[in-house]
């Protein structure tokens, strides 16, 4: 009668173990999913503009995307002000690249204090770039928490892979520490590999897609994660559009 009670108190404990155990992982993915919705409501529509756009009629879109460079590192987007005004939902992004050149001032400054170590250069100029964006975006009254790395191969990168790593990281690094709180990387996956050797770090992803809809686009959320990291816009352009339009995943 004793070891009867002893195993049903055992096994009640076991089932309540496991009811706590499924609540908890149901808790913690309810979290994560509502963290991740909350930064762009899935299917909502948005789009991205930058100095190219300073003169188009803006779509009324639940979100903007607005760029603080003027398409190359340590450039301006002299209408960027104007255009954040077009959104309540605002997130800005940069461009990035890597010139490694000795004709490069940005590059001779960020070797200083590097002893030679050319991974020490390439964050450094990553992290300075970063800042200098900052630094225009405070003077022209731009704020969000969310900011993102354009990453294409028409900007200037080294041919070695692990440096543009680093001066990603340096950009990524430095964002962050001014309070930024999502900070991703919008390219594709060709061009994620060009630049990076595919590197996996696991932040969030913002495709470039040459679909004409939003529900085109946003078949790609799902398979072209191409830093490993969660796909949360992906962007298409419709044939009527004088912008580029985002679709959020």
């Amino acid at each position: 009668m004793g070891l009867h009670n002893h195993n049903s108190w055992g096994n009640n404990v076991k089932r309540f173990i496991s009811v706590l155990s499924l609540a908890l992982l149901v808790s913690v993915a309810f979290t994560q999913g509502a963290s991740a919705s909350s930064l762009y409501p899935a299917g909502s529509l948005g789009v991205d503009i930058s100095y190219p756009n300073c003169s188009a009629a803006i779509p009324s879109v639940n979100f903007g995307v607005v760029g603080v460079t003027g398409g190359l590192v340590f450039s301006r987007n002299s209408c960027a002000a104007a255009e954040a005004k077009h959104f309540t939902d605002l997130s800005l992004y940069v461009n990035t690249g890597l010139n490694t050149s000795s004709s490069s001032q940005y590059y001779t400054q960020a070797q200083v204090g590097c002893n030679g170590d050319a991974n020490c250069a390439a964050y450094n100029y990553g992290s300075n770039a970063a800042k200098d964006a900052i630094t225009y975006a405070n003077a022209q009254d731009l704020s969000s928490t969310k900011w993102w790395l354009d990453v294409e191969t028409s900007n200037t990168w080294s041919t070695n892979a692990l440096q543009n790593q680093k001066s990603l990281q340096g950009e990524y690094d430095a964002l962050l520490a001014n309070g930024t709180t999502t900070v991703g990387v919008y390219s594709t996956s060709a061009q994620w590999q060009s630049i990076t050797g595919s590197w996996q770090n696991n932040w969030p992803s913002w495709g470039a897609t040459t679909w004409t809809t939003a529900k085109q686009a946003q078949s790609y959320c799902t398979g072209h994660q191409f830093t490993g990291g969660t796909s949360l816009l992906m962007q298409y352009k419709s044939k009527q559009s004088k912008v580029d339009q985002d679709v959020a995943c």
